[in-house]
């Protein structure tokens, strides 16, 4: 389904919804008005789509919306009627999007609700009695929903709002709040601090609290606007000031009818949402039916179909016209493809920078190593890097070709041979314009692809070239840097370096291999993520591609740190030299069971099973590079003394079968252990087997 295809079924999806809306609000008895009003809001969005988009017009457009609205106004009159009742039949308000605060409909002012708020947990008794210095400080620190200036009630304030005995929190006898008598409030600028409700006796003490605060009516004048003794508004006029108080503060009344709380609701909340979300699309629908859509699978075949191609090859006038035609076509549609996907192209080329530079041989590297990194620098430029200048400069080239032959043929018409150098040129071979016209639409939708998939794969590809740069800083470090430190620290106990030098071959038979693993991980990750059974903020490539960082530095740990003392502690031993080797791959070895530990639940978090088998195949020859390890190490030194049936046991580890395993995590791990236990076991009857003489 086209972009446009997928607005307009977003745009009925919208009106559908506001259809509903406005035959339950109206009733089924005005359903003529909902279906006018579902005409008008359909207008009314446009509108507001193109005020966005089309400000030369915005004067008469704001306008229109101003007709527009009066009229729907009227129509939505039974509606609005309905809530004006309700709210003329009701004092007091809770809100069901903000919990902690409760209206006085004759005032405006907020109450807490006393249901959240800590009215009764002063310090001063058993009884929860604040004094007053906990109380201002309590209230004064007090922010909920947004509103933070709270304040203790005065004298009048507070009579006002229990007068009539309808504050939703009275219980007890005479005026009592929450069975309590005892509240505290400002009288006469503090000469005392709280009210007795049986008597209304103003006094100085400890109590509760209730404060209320001015934020809704801060310098207007709701409370006279409200006032039944107001002689200027209607009794409409001032319960549609509640009505526009709850509006402009979006606030959503909870009404003893929950049909009116509803109403309210869809009349208010959901109905201007769906508006503002149909005026988003039907912008977006005004761009995509003005502008060409452009996206990175150019349809060349219906491009090509204004062309007559039949009468196209059978002139090679009318053929390098169309070529040159063709040409112009792509060259504007990458134009276009570029203007509105420039910013990601400006990221994608700074990542071509990093990759443009021709690789160089180092001379620390062998030919092999060398041949590594090129490679992997050839195909992270032929993936990531868009080359666009190149794509252009081809298909300029076929365009010279076409204009060459225009130029032939002016050269023709000037000379005194044209028809038999006509007749020559007519003859020569040329390929067909189909062909032409396919071959260039694929040059251009293979660059507009790679524009596409960088912007999809950003975060992915940033964070690949950033892996690739540092593995290659790495493997320099690996074999320079660290490279003198096996040496310094070798010579400082008098190794021989034929000694340690073999144990960096070793070590960077080890590295070689790990560096081979990372280009297959990376390729997986160009053709898309791997999907989890959990989401989680790191892609499934990446933290595989983490855990062999590890592994690696685990293995050069390993090297720096530990083959030397383990040299040292076998170096004078019968058979030192052989027990050493087990030991080497014995340490090892447990390095690669953490690898495979590590990548266990990664394993197990794919959703797909071909995912799972993916990951092990590309771990599977590290897995069992020591087994190998040791059974040619055996063979190359013919090792009588260790029998062949250990020999036959060790060689059967490689036997082991993982997949058989990968719907079962626990048999999957117990597998590991297995394994591991295996493999510990039948490197000890070996180093047994060499003490025999």
């Amino acid at each position: 389904m086209s972009e446009l295809e997928n607005l307009k079924a977003r745009q009925q999806e919208l009106l559908d919804k506001i259809q509903e809306i406005e035959e339950e609000c109206q009733g089924i008895e005005n359903e003529h008005n909902a279906q006018k009003v579902q005409e008008l809001n359909k207008v009314q969005a446009q509108l507001i789509g193109n005020q966005n988009n089309l400000k030369q017009q915005l004067q008469s457009v704001q306008e229109k919306l101003k007709t527009i609205n009066n009229e729907i106004d009227k129509l939505s009159s039974t509606a609005t009627d309905r809530i004006l009742e309700a709210i003329k039949n009701q004092r007091w308000y809770f809100f069901k999007n903000k919990q902690h605060i409760l209206m006085d409909k004759t005032t405006g002012i907020l109450w807490a609700n006393l249901d959240y708020f800590p009215y009764n947990q002063g310090s001063y008794d058993s009884e929860g009695n604040y004094t007053l210095d906990e109380a201002k400080s309590l209230v004064n620190n007090y922010s909920v929903d947004g509103i933070d200036d709270w304040q203790i009630p005065t004298l009048e304030v507070f009579k006002h709002m229990i007068y009539d005995k309808t504050f939703p929190f009275q219980q007890g006898d005479n005026w009592r709040i929450k069975e309590n008598f005892s509240w505290f409030c400002n009288v006469d600028n503090w000469s005392n601090n709280k009210v007795n409700l049986n008597n209304w006796h103003a006094y100085w003490g400890v109590g509760w609290i209730l404060p209320c605060s001015y934020h809704l009516i801060q310098n207007s004048e709701y409370e006279k606007n409200v006032s039944e003794n107001n002689n200027v508004y209607t009794e409409k006029e001032r319960l549609q000031f509640t009505l526009d108080l709850f509006r402009e503060n979006e606030l959503l009344p909870i009404f003893k009818n929950n049909e009116t709380t509803d109403l309210y609701k869809k009349i208010y909340f959901e109905k201007p949402r769906l508006l503002q979300a149909l005026s988003e699309v039907e912008a977006q629908l005004v761009q995509c039916e003005e502008v060409k859509i452009i996206t990175a699978n150019l349809d060349y075949m219906t491009l090509l179909n204004k062309y007559d191609i039949a009468s196209i090859d059978k002139s090679i006038i009318k053929y390098y016209e169309a070529v040159q035609q063709w040409i112009d076509e792509l060259m504007e549609y990458l134009a276009d493809f570029e203007q509105q996907k420039e910013s990601v192209i400006q990221d994608c080329n700074q990542i071509g920078l990093q990759l443009s530079a021709t690789y160089k041989d180092d001379r620390n590297l062998t030919e092999a190593e060398n041949e590594l990194l090129k490679n992997r620098q050839y195909y992270f430029k032929d993936k990531l890097a868009l080359g666009m200048d190149k794509v252009k400069a081809n298909l300029l080239k076929v365009k010279q070709q076409a204009d060459d032959i225009e130029y032939t043929i002016n050269e023709i018409d000037d000379g005194d041979n044209a028809i038999y150098e006509l007749a020559q040129l007519e003859k020569k071979e040329r390929a067909s314009f189909a062909l032409i016209a396919e071959n260039t639409a694929k040059i251009v939708n293979k660059a507009l692809q790679k524009i596409d998939f960088f912007e999809h794969n950003r975060d992915f590809i940033v964070k690949a070239v950033e892996v690739w740069s540092k593995w290659n800083e790495d493997y320099k470090v690996f074999k320079t840097k660290q490279y003198e430190e096996l040496k310094h620290s070798c010579e400082q106990d008098d190794i021989e370096a034929e000694v340690w030098q073999k144990w960096y071959a070793d070590w960077q038979k080890l590295r070689f291999t790990i560096e081979e693993k990372l280009q297959p991980m990376i390729a997986r990750g160009l053709k898309g993520d791997i999907e989890t059974k959990e989401e989680q903020e790191t892609p499934i490539i990446m933290q595989a591609i983490y855990v062999l960082n590890d592994y690696k530095i685990a293995v050069d740990n390993f090297y720096l740190e530990e083959r030397k003392n383990i040299y040292q502690q076998y170096v004078f031993q019968n058979c030192g030299d052989l027990q050493e080797k087990f030991e080497v791959e014995k340490e090892l070895y447990a390095r690669t069971m953490n690898l495979q530990k590590a990548l266990q639940n990664i394993i197990f978090n794919c959703k797909k099973e071909a995912d799972k088998i993916f990951i092990l195949r590309w771990i599977d020859n590290l897995i069992d590079i020591q087994i190998n390890e040791i059974i040619q190490f055996v063979a190359d030194n013919n090792l009588e003394q260790i029998s062949q049936e250990v020999l036959n046991e060790f060689a059967k580890l490689k036997q082991k079968n993982y997949y058989m395993y990968l719907a079962d995590i626990k048999a999957y791990s117990q597998e590991q252990a297995n394994r591991e236990k295996a493999y510990n076991s039948l490197i000890f009857k070996m180093r047994k087997g060499l003490m025999k003489k």
